[in-house]
Formats: C-alpha cells, structure tokens, sequence
C-alpha cells in the first residue's frame, strides 16, 4: 500500500486516531484490557459477552448468551460474539459507511477466528496465531531471550518424568535444591510449581509429566514486575515499569497467581528501570526479527538477594496491564502506548517519531502518579451463585472501610482522589461464583503492596471493601442438577484478562 500519512509528532498520533474512518472492533468477553481506547480512537467499538456496564457504555456492544452453547474458553466466547446476527450487522454497516476494511482485535484467537474473520472481510491487526502461539511457549521465550542476551533465572528444559529425574537435571545445572517448574502454557500461575520435597512434586507429578519439556528454574528470592511495549518497523516502544501483585490469598486461589500491579516512581530504582528497558527493546528488536508485530508484555524477575534482573514470561498480545498503561498519567498527557501497535498495522502511514526518544521520555516520566488494581477472583471451592454485586462507577471508601457509590460509570480517570477507586464489575448477580472466576477489578491510587511484594495494610483495607460488595448463597437442588449437566460453570464464562 502506498503511504498516504507521514506522522512526525505525539500530535500527528493523536490527530490521526482522532479523525481516522478505520473501524476497530474489540472481540473479548469484556472491554477491560482496551479500557478507555474509545476516548482516542474514533471508530473503537467493543463487543463484549459481559454486561459489565448494565447497557450504559455507548461503545460497548453486549451480546447475551443465550446459553445455546458450552464454552471451553475465551475463543470460545469469541466465536459466539462473531456468530451473532447482530454484530454481523453491525461489522457491516461501520465497513459499509467507511469504505474501508474494518481491523478486528482479541485478547485470545485462534486459526478458526482467523477463518472467520477472513468470511467476514475483517482484518485481524495482530500477528498469525499459529507464531503468537509459537512464542507464547516458555520455552520459545527463554531462548528467545538467551539469543538476545536477556537470561532467565538459571534452568534447564528438559522431559520429567520422575522426581528423580528432577533432582539429577537441577543438582547437574547447579539449581539448588528448591526449584519452580513451569510448563510451557499456561496463566496466572497455574502452572508454576513451587517444589521442595518429593510430597510436593507428587501433589502435581500429573501435570509435569505430560509436557514434553518443562522450565525447571532455580528458586530466588524475588519480585515481579511487568512492562509492555510495541515491537514496530520504527522501533521498539517501551511502556513503564509495573510493579507485581502475586498470589494474595484475598485475591487469587492460585499461589503463583498474577492478581494487581502498581506504577509509582519509586517502585523501582533508575537503575533497574534503564536495565529493563534496555531488556525489552532488544526482546521486542528479536521478536520482531521473527515476524512478530505489535503489542506484547514481559514479566521480570528481580532478585532481591544479588539485584539481578532476569526474563520472567513474555505475554505475546495485549495484557492485564494494557489498561494500567493506557490509562496511565503519562499517556493521559502524551499517547497510549497502545496506538503504536494500531499504526504497525496501518500500512498507510508512516512515522518518524524516534522511538528512543519517546522510550526515554517515557523511562524519566512513564512512573508519574500512584495508581494500582487489583484482580478480585472468587477463592472458595464450593460453588455459589452471587446474590449482590457492584456497578461499574465511581466509589468512595469512607471510614467504616465500607464502599460507596458515588457515581455509576465506564471512566476509570474519573476516580483520582485517595480515597476514591473505580470499579469494573465483572460478574452480575445471578452468575455462578466458581473457584478462579474473575469477580471485579479495582484501581485505585495509592500504594497496595509492602515491601515484601504482598498486600499492605493499605491495600488489605481496600480489597476488603471490595469483597464486602459482593454477597452469595448456596445452589438450589434444580441448579445443582443444572451444573451436573453442564459440569462446570467455569467453562461457561471464562473472564480471563491476563
């Protein structure tokens, strides 16, 4: 395609999102990771499974299940949403009216939503699934990694298939004797395995076992952080650093499990901020070698022991945190990081935009402001349905530590003070409550975790007020025999946000 639009400046960037015609559809149970994308680009529109809004967001277009299916996974829900008259419609008419094809987005797809989209003329502005799926693997990232000289914690990959054959591949590769063990897929710490004795490898040997390689890494004393950026033809477009909530009882049922990140400045020393940028522009350079474009997000671990920044994960699409980074001061006051990924695949403009020097922009004023969510999942094994949950708004925490509506609503900049959070309702009442379900999302504006990387007194008030939102009761004798027929409800209504 010839280039139509030379773009030299943040202001060309948001002048071209602002009056662009290209239809941009969002396909996801819920719009929380492209939250407030709408506000710069003119053609965003969200199709969503979840009412998270009770039918009051003018850009999200809700598709009700009509439980006609059972749904394995986000894809799934994905396929559902397309197949909809409705929105076929819908697809139409924006196409139609703008005279160009309409760019198609999801957090999770597969080849057979690439065949549908194809039917439907909708590009798909993210890379083939089959090589997001190739780099997803740990695997692939850590030598991904190793070849652009960004190492993981010390390990070896290799099949296990004993415990024996577990101690004899860590005491070769010098590991210690507690280790993690990653297998190559999987999210919010399902399948990290902390291991110190033979009892414990013996609680998940099944799942271990039936990889063909699994990650077996050197136990460190660290935390986590997370930073996403855009691999483009102009460069690698690096995101602040985040910090990491991990496996907060009160959150997650799931003890590697990611559930909330803060961005203040002083989370990080200038040091280690330079390191992981640094880091991440030679991963989002190397990816990009591969073919890889746009959007992906790295997990970094920082040993607190000897400070050693090591390769955690990479995430190969839009995140947990792309709402954090696209809301975030910084972008408030210059571009989404977003955009970048949105012009890689918009094969009429060009950009002479320096992406060194909006990264060191970025590096010495990305961390402006205090801001934090956390991920509310249900924790409980027994099954439930919710008789009471929130509205998506505004809300204040007043002494009791009790929440109060102040406004209900789908801006999350709305709600800046201390003591106010903005809260994104995941699932309603009347929805089954199942153990790693997706409840809520708060942000809030202050500092949630301690030193020790686990929730503060801060932050245990505010998620207690969260929960206090939420109320259940049992299932009923009918409701029980409808969930034996469907076997689980966690199938029915993925909210998976990573």
């Amino acid at each position: 395609m010839k280039i139509q639009k030379k773009l030299s400046s943040l202001a060309d960037i948001k002048h071209h999102f602002a009056t662009t015609e290209t239809p941009y559809f969002f396909i996801s149970p819920s719009n929380f990771n492209m939250m407030g994308m709408h506000e710069w680009v003119r053609g965003w529109h969200n199709i969503n499974l979840l009412d998270c809004f009770d039918d009051r967001h003018p850009h999200v277009q809700v598709v009700k299940d009509d439980c006609s299916r059972l749904f394995q996974s986000v894809e799934d829900i994905n396929d559902y949403l397309l197949s909809s008259e409705a929105v076929r419609r819908v697809i139409k008419q924006k196409q139609d009216a703008s005279e160009l094809q309409g760019q198609a987005l999801f957090l999770f797809f597969d080849a057979h939503l690439e065949a549908v989209c194809q039917s439907l003329d909708l590009a798909i502005a993210l890379p083939k699934n089959s090589l997001v799926r190739e780099v997803d693997s740990k695997m692939v990232t850590t030598e991904i990694g190793n070849q652009a000289g960004v190492h993981s914690v010390p390990n070896v990959m290799l099949k296990v298939s004993s415990y024996a054959d577990l101690q004899q591949a860590a005491s070769a590769a010098n590991l210690g004797s507690r280790w993690v063990v990653q297998t190559a897929y999987g999210d919010s710490g399902k399948t990290t395995f902390f291991i110190t004795n033979e009892a414990e490898y013996q609680a998940v040997a099944h799942k271990i076992e039936a990889e063909e390689r699994v990650k077996v890494m050197r136990w460190i004393n660290c935390t986590g952080s997370a930073i996403e950026a855009c691999a483009t033809r102009w460069g690698t477009f690096v995101g602040p650093l985040l910090s990491e909530l991990i496996g907060a009882s009160e959150l997650t049922p799931y003890p590697a499990g990611w559930c909330g990140n803060e961005l203040y400045d002083t989370a990080f020393s200038a040091e280690i901020r330079q390191q992981v940028q640094r880091k991440t522009q030679a991963m989002g350079d190397a990816l990009y070698q591969r073919g890889y474009r746009g959007a992906f997000e790295l997990d970094y671990l920082i040993d607190q022991d000897t400070g050693e920044v090591y390769l955690g994960e990479l995430n190969a699409r839009m995140t947990g945190i792309s709402a954090m980074t696209n809301m975030s001061d910084f972008s408030t006051a210059h571009v989404p990081l977003f955009l970048f990924h949105l012009l890689e695949y918009d094969e009429g403009v060009d950009l002479t935009l320096d992406a060194d020097d909006f990264n060191q922009r970025q590096l010495l004023l990305g961390a402006a402001g205090t801001a934090a969510h956390v991920i509310l999942k249900y924790t409980a094994a027994a099954l439930n349905v919710i008789t009471q949950a929130p509205v998506s708004g505004v809300y204040a925490k007043g002494s009791d530590g009790r929440l109060t509506l102040q406004q209900a609503g789908y801006s999350r900049r709305d709600a800046l003070a201390d003591d106010e959070a903005y809260v994104l309702r995941i699932q309603q009442a009347g929805e089954y409550a199942y153990k790693g379900g997706d409840l809520a999302i708060m942000f809030i504006n202050q500092v949630i975790r301690n030193a020790q990387g686990q929730l503060s007194p801060t932050g245990q008030q505010w998620v207690s007020a969260l929960q206090q939102c939420f109320a259940y009761r049992p299932l009923d004798a009918q409701e029980r025999s409808l969930i034996e027929q469907v076997h689980n409800p966690a199938n029915v209504k993925s909210g998976r946000t990573q």
